[in-house]
């Protein structure tokens, strides 16, 4: 396995056990503070990631499936104990999807190049 994809499955899984441990009580306090900062973070460093280790994607698909992937965190959230579903943390993942996409797009347009 390639370190770009080892680290791309560290962060997925380490984002899943982040959403479906039953609180944040036991984190530090830096990373229980906000969940909106939270979310835009994981979406954000997710796509970047994918986008290092699946550079042959299109940002159509790539975007589709970490969102989706947002979806069923919440989805699986509203039936845990202590947790709960939130039509915000999507619109705050797909924020943080579309602030990686457009970063990646001005680099290219700098560079002259693109992934």
């Amino acid at each position: 396995m390639s370190p770009a994809k080892l680290l791309f499955a560290a962060a997925l899984l380490a984002i899943s056990l982040l959403a479906f441990i039953p609180s944040y009580e036991p984190l530090p306090t830096l990373a229980s503070f906000s969940d909106i900062l939270n979310h835009f973070a994981a979406f954000f460093t997710l796509y970047m990631l994918h986008l290092f280790t699946y550079p042959a994607l299109s940002w159509r698909l790539r975007s589709a499936a970490l969102l989706g992937y947002g979806l069923l965190i919440e989805i699986i959230q509203a039936f845990l104990p202590n947790r709960h579903a939130s039509f915000s943390d999507i619109a705050v993942d797909a924020a943080a999807v579309a602030t990686a996409m457009l970063l990646h797009r001005v680099v290219c347009r700098l560079r002259t190049r693109c992934a």
